[in-house]
């Protein structure tokens, strides 16, 4: 997948099976696969076709061989070539940090005539400037949770961070910078602790369906005020939470993927998409952009 440390993280993989999508008229429809983060290097790109609907989908059927690829921003044009080991990805020959504010275009040509084109424009970077605890009543602050960049070492560990369950809301400061929308996405980075939701209407099968990662539909940031919603939080431990800036191309992929926007999340109200926005010349898929930044804090149950 992706992800990414991603959230579209989320909802474009190269993984997605056959149908999901598309209809069976499209098979054989070149499928691109990447996502530039800005302050990251230049990502692996995943080059597929899609496969009809009523035949087994084998990745090694219907990856692509033998395209050339390029990445070109307005100074400088970055070589792609094939991954020794992975089959449908090509990895950059050079390694290139990605830059804010700056045009970068694909292009993928096949020797036999098809061609692939897109491009994205990387945002700002995005920076959180605060981290606050608030009374979930009057919304006074009850303290400042440390960042990453206040203390050497991970700060799950700070007295200031260790968070009780739904005890007031979390909610990071961030520079104000011009995008479509943002998302945030939510790890827990433990692998076996204790859930913190109790209901008596759940089964075993339901408890067994929470998942430690999760991403939000696309958002708007008011007054540079980002609230962590608690409703992605169901595991005790550390967590991390990622506040993406992202671009038009991200915008319009996950608020018109009708995976992500089935059970209401995503989209505007009255919009119903049979596909995507892909914003992809010759193909489909995702060619992407956004600046992203972290905070991570522990969350306790409430009453230990």
């Amino acid at each position: 997948k992706l992800l990414l440390s991603l959230p579209i993280f989320l909802s474009c993989s190269a993984d997605r099976a056959p149908g999901e999508l598309f209809g069976p008229s499209e098979a054989g429809t070149l499928v691109v696969d990447a996502v530039l983060i800005v302050d990251q290097s230049l990502p692996p790109i995943h080059l597929y076709e899609t496969a009809a609907v009523d035949q087994p989908y084998q990745r090694s059927e219907v990856a692509v061989k033998d395209a050339k690829i390029i990445v070109t921003t307005n100074q400088n044009s970055y070589g792609y070539q094939p991954a020794a080991d992975s089959i449908g990805q090509y990895i950059p020959i050079e390694s290139v940090i990605i830059s804010p504010n700056t045009s970068y275009t694909l292009e993928v040509d096949l020797p036999d005539g098809r061609k692939i084109r897109a491009s994205t424009e990387t945002p700002d970077r995005i920076k959180v400037q605060q981290l606050l605890l608030r009374d979930e009543n009057d919304l006074s602050i009850k303290r400042e949770l440390k960042l990453f960049s206040d203390i050497t070492a991970y700060p799950f560990d700070a007295p200031e961070n260790q968070v009780y369950y739904r005890d007031g809301i979390i909610e990071a400061v961030v520079g104000p910078i011009d995008v479509p929308a943002y998302q945030l996405a939510i790890f827990n980075l433990e692998t076996n602790s204790q859930l913190l939701i109790e209901a008596d209407f759940l089964d075993e099968d339901d408890l067994a369906e929470f998942e430690r990662s999760g991403a939000s539909p696309p958002l708007s940031i008011r007054d540079g005020l980002a609230r962590l919603p608690w409703f992605g939080v169901a595991f005790e431990g550390k967590h991390l939470f990622k506040i993406y800036a992202i671009e038009q191309n991200w915008f319009d992929f996950i608020r018109t993927d009708p995976d992500a926007n089935r059970d209401g999340g995503g989209g505007l109200l009255g919009e119903q998409f049979q596909r995507p926005i892909f914003n992809i010349h010759g193909g489909i898929g995702i060619f992407a952009s956004a600046s992203v930044d972290s905070v991570g804090f522990n969350v306790i149950k409430s009453g230990d």
